[in-house]
């Protein structure tokens, strides 16, 4: 998944075309990430999950910050992909 990000957001795409996105916010090393929306036509084809995984690979790959799940689904990816699990410690 391609993702575009500004500062407050991260947006999902495949194919070029927008999937949902992640709000977050950064503050003293903390990334908070509030909230997950994926489009009415994207739902229940596993894009939600996709995005999430890419978000945290892009967390892990282009910062240090630590991951705080405020969105409830962030936690419920790292629980199945547990090779986040260390972002939300460090």
């Amino acid at each position: 998944m391609e993702l575009q990000v500004s500062d407050e957001r991260i947006t999902g795409l495949r194919d070029g075309v927008p999937v949902g996105w992640v709000d977050f916010d950064v503050t003293d090393g903390v990334a908070r990430l509030y909230h997950t929306e994926v489009l009415p036509t994207m739902r229940n084809t596993g894009a939600g999950t996709e995005l999430v995984v890419s978000v945290l690979e892009w967390f892990r790959d282009n910062t240090t910050h630590r991951i705080v799940g405020v969105c409830p689904f962030v936690p419920v990816v790292i629980k199945r992909h547990p090779e986040f699990a260390e972002l939300t410690t460090r």
